[in-house]
């Protein structure tokens, strides 16, 4: 805070329903009733050199989706696996010449994409560990997302392509022989094809 003289007034801050701890401090002293979902408001008079400090903590979170399968976010951001891409151009037959310089693509997986998620019983959440990176000139693409997840998971055989998307989700817990492997999830908004929802492993 910087006013020219001793103001007082509310200052509202949003607290998001996903930030169950957070906190807020005025120069370094807690303050109490700070509830999620909630505005919360401090009225008293501001001095220059007031600071404000709101903290939102950004713990994963799992819910559960179709056939007990996993849905993982983080903050305000759902995960995705993160899937290598191979972007084609859609070329134009002679009867519908292009009209503008704007162009179709398709895009298609180059890594795969049917995994399942290993999960720890008694804490779920200690499977991932997050890795935040700075923020790039592309942060809405699989290589510039600025924080990952990363857990162990198997690819689950009989989950494949239907009608050229995702299969249906096989029920959860299912059994898978192939090997222990570290995946990536990456923010929603970065990936452009998109895994979201997952089938947890048996033991």
């Amino acid at each position: 805070m910087n006013p020219a003289a001793p103001v007082e007034f509310p200052l509202l801050l949003r607290i998001p329903g996903w930030a169950k701890q957070a906190t807020v401090t005025v120069n370094g002293h807690r303050l109490e009733g700070v509830e999620a979902a909630q505005f919360y408001s401090i009225r008293r008079k501001w001095r220059a050199g007031d600071s404000v400090a709101l903290t939102l903590p950004m713990p994963v979170r799992l819910s559960h989706g179709y056939g007990d399968s996993v849905i993982v976010e983080r903050g305000p951001l759902v995960f995705a696996l993160r899937i290598g891409e191979d972007w084609r151009k859609v070329e134009r037959g002679m009867s519908h010449p292009a009209k503008t310089p704007a162009a179709d693509w398709e895009v298609h997986p180059t890594t795969p994409w049917n995994y399942g998620l290993i999960l720890d019983r008694t804490d779920p959440v200690r499977a991932f560990e997050v890795v935040e990176k700075p923020i790039g000139d592309f942060p809405f693409s699989p290589a510039g997302a600025p924080v990952e997840l990363l857990a162990k998971g198997r690819l689950i055989q009989e989950w494949k392509l239907a009608n050229n998307s995702a299969g249906p989700l096989p029920k959860s817990p299912v059994t898978s022989r192939e090997r222990l492997e570290t995946i990536t999830l990456i923010p929603y908004g970065s990936a452009k094809l998109r895994i979201t929802t997952f089938p947890q492993l048996a033991d």
